[in-house]
């Protein structure tokens, strides 16, 4: 009775392990293989992917095809080139000034200046005027990064918007396009009531050697007016005085000179010091 019953066990283990157990594991097994094949043959989404997902996808999936967009266009080697991806990126960024959600517009504008091509610039310009605030820094900041003298004149007027990140971005574009006729207008804007707006506006005037905003310079070099300002963190003190670093041999003044020789002999933060260093052998005065 006993040796039955141990018998008819061993049946039914037998009967699960070969008509459940191993096909499941097979089962997973090819699965996995599948997944594996899948992984090392799909390739990666192009630009007109993600331009398709902005065009017909619902909400979220635009917002997140124009970010992506964004950022694999600033590739040189990813921007198409032909005149039908142009027309389709200009048609959806102006179809996209109806969507409750600025983002995508925004993105799609940082797009268009990752690209550098200049037939984005006059859908940019002509979107600024009656866009979102977040739209219209976009748009400066993509002009900047287009690079086009055009761009100076709608950029001008940007600068006595009431806004200061509008003002901000209008000053960093018109210093990314330089040139003699943008060196008034950033001149202007050293005296902003807006203290980032300021300090922009003098790095840029000095990488075109313009020495009027080196009392700006001067400060942005001094960790006594730094620390006045208590929003400002130790590592974006740093990064500011980084920048100031980078540009003030570009002017070439002796007071400029004796505060990085200051900072190169006695500020504790050794990345500062070594930028002080390699900016002084840089000046010859």
């Amino acid at each position: 009775m006993q040796e039955n019953q141990t018998e008819k066990k061993s049946i039914l283990r037998v009967v699960i392990h070969s008509f459940f157990v191993v096909p499941l594991i097979i089962s997973i097994f090819a699965v996995m293989i599948f997944l594996v094949i899948r992984i090392m043959t799909s390739e990666p989404n192009s630009a007109r992917d993600y331009l398709e997902d902005v065009k017909i996808g619902g909400t979220t999936k635009r917002w997140q095809g124009a970010f992506e967009l964004s950022k694999l266009l600033s590739n040189p080697k990813m921007v198409p080139k032909d005149e039908m991806f142009a027309s389709e990126m200009i048609a959806a960024f102006e179809y996209s000034s109806n969507d409750r959600d600025a983002r995508i517009q925004q993105y799609l504008a940082i797009a268009m200046g990752a690209t550098k091509d200049t037939r984005y610039m006059k859908t940019l310009i002509e979107a600024m005027p009656n866009a979102d605030i977040g739209v219209v820094q976009a748009c400066a900041f993509a002009l900047g990064n287009i690079g086009a003298s055009e761009a100076i004149d709608p950029l001008k007027n940007l600068l006595d918007n009431s806004e200061p990140q509008v003002r901000l971005h209008a000053v960093i574009a018109l210093g990314k396009i330089g040139g003699s006729s943008t060196i008034p207008l950033l001149q202007s804007m050293l005296s902003d009531q807006e203290p980032n707006v300021r300090w922009d506006a003098s790095i840029a005037l000095a990488k075109q050697k313009d020495s009027s905003g080196r009392s700006i310079l001067l400060d942005l070099l001094d960790r006594k007016y730094l620390n006045s300002f208590p929003n400002i963190d130790e590592k974006e003190k740093v990064q500011v005085m980084l920048v100031a670093i980078s540009v003030a041999h570009f002017i070439q003044n002796q007071e400029l000179k004796s505060r990085l020789e200051d900072i190169n002999s006695n500020d504790n933060n050794l990345k500062i010091r070594e930028a002080a260093r390699i900016a002084l052998g840089k000046f010859i005065i």
